[in-house]
């Protein structure tokens, strides 16, 4: 019975909100470069909202509000970001949903895209999706944004439907993208 216990989704969601377990963290290199992965923490959103701003011309396509919401949800999840010298460089969302893990939101600063940033921190979802069990990843893009369907579709997603009128502040549709394991 006991190991029934752990092994319910609710016993890992109470374990996960209440533990004590050190923060995910690891000093990495990507091109050379020393760089520093890390959880996200609150304090981390006024910096988070400033590449979004960079990274989408202006535009937040999320308000400290959902990133507060997403950090503190009880749900399965993890929020990394790279840094280096306190700068925030890019960063990935990923929330687990029975057996798929969603990339929520992914980022890269634009002086460090086409760098390997964008596939460094997909393949950590990758990881933590394994390490959750899971049979895929999915995420939604803007059907405009070519460049990030082009990253994806190398990682190894497929385009597996349109969502149409996914992005209300302009009606642009999504395109749903599957990684399956």
């Amino acid at each position: 019975m006991k190991t029934m216990w752990k092994n319910s989704k609710l016993y890992q969601r109470l374990h996960h909100f209440f533990s004590e377990e050190i923060p995910y963290e690891k000093d990495i290199f990507i091109g050379g470069e020393p760089l520093f992965l890390r959880e996200i923490k609150t304090s981390d959103i006024p910096e988070l909202l400033k590449l979004e701003k960079k990274v989408y011309e202006g535009e937040l396509p999320w308000s400290r509000s959902a990133f507060l919401i997403e950090l503190r949800s009880v749900s399965l999840h993890r929020y990394l970001l790279i840094e280096t010298h306190g700068e925030i460089l890019g960063f990935i969302g990923l929330r687990i949903h029975g057996r798929d893990c969603h990339i929520t939101n992914i980022a890269v600063s634009p002086s460090r895209q086409g760098k390997g940033y964008g596939t460094f921190l997909l393949e950590e979802g990758k990881t933590f999706a394994k390490e959750k069990e899971c049979s895929q990843m999915s995420l939604e893009v803007r059907r405009s944004n070519l460049k990030a369907q082009s990253l994806y579709r190398r990682f190894g997603f497929v385009s597996k439907n349109i969502k149409k009128n996914y992005y209300t502040e302009n009606e642009e549709d999504a395109v749903e993208m599957i990684y399956e394991f």
